[in-house]
């Protein structure tokens, strides 16, 4: 005997199970998006309507003439305009989405019964006001090891209380504040992995259609920006369904659980 601490069978079909789960989770957040997108289409058009209008502005700015004319206007008050019209659809997508699949039915999806909809507000406002909180403190104190600390913590808290409102937006009544911090911390960090995994490419893909259509002829750049309105609305499918696999994914301490 060397002393070296060999893993056990056991701990070796334990993580394989986990990673083989995650897998077939992230499987099943692109499959059901993509179908989504497709199945539901009012839900799509949420996003891809108020994006393809914002488009229809940039272009008219010349905002797609060259790089340098994109950084000009950038925060010209008209497309702004347009732009929060399209945040707002972008996330009321998403969270229609979400609840889609929570509930089967598109007419059930703004049925938010009231309690759902008070934890829902409550896990937004301590997120809103934890991350003012944490912005506050870190300013007074201007420390860059406090900072990366405090951005850490701060970022715990966030998961935690996304959990929270990703559960009872998909009608998990069980699911509590203190619990979200607790016993299903683990799949709050799952959530936030899921969530990350549909937004970053996608997000990705979203910001090179605009750096492909700087500079080309009209005929392109309509081509581009109609694709990339229309990728938006896949987009907001995907992390909507991200939030329902994740809220859905009982990872505890202990490993999963039914649920």
């Amino acid at each position: 005997m060397n002393g070296t601490m060999v893993p056990s069978p056991a701990a070796g079909s334990q993580v394989g199970n986990a990673l083989r789960r995650i897998a077939g989770d992230v499987r099943a957040v692109y499959r059901m998006g993509g179908r989504a997108a497709i199945a539901v289409p009012l839900l799509t058009a949420i996003a891809v309507l108020p994006e393809a209008a914002q488009h229809v502005v940039e272009i008219g700015l010349g905002m797609f003439e060259s790089r340098e004319a994109f950084r000009a206007l950038a925060n010209d008050p008209m497309r702004w305009a347009f732009g929060y019209a399209k945040l707002a659809g972008f996330w009321i997508a998403i969270l229609g989405f979400a609840r889609f699949h929570a509930t089967g039915s598109l007419r059930r999806v703004p049925r938010v019964p009231p309690t759902m909809l008070m934890r829902v507000a409550i896990g937004i406002v301590l997120g809103f006001g934890i991350g003012v909180a944490f912005d506050r403190i870190d300013t007074a104190i201007g420390s860059p090891a406090i900072s990366l600390l405090l951005a850490a913590f701060s970022f715990a808290i966030q998961m935690g209380l996304f959990l929270y409102i990703a559960a009872a937006l998909t009608g998990d009544r069980a699911m509590t504040l203190r619990q979200s911090f607790t016993q299903y911390f683990p799949a709050a960090a799952l959530l936030t992995l899921y969530a990350a995994i549909a937004f970053v490419p996608a997000q990705a893909l979203h910001m090179a259609n605009h750096r492909l259509a700087l500079g080309q002829p009209m005929p392109i750049v309509w081509t581009v920006m109609a694709f990339d309105a229309l990728w938006v609305g896949l987009f907001a499918a995907l992390v909507g369904t991200a939030l329902f696999v994740g809220a859905r994914a009982p990872l505890t301490w202990r490993g999963w659980r039914d649920h």
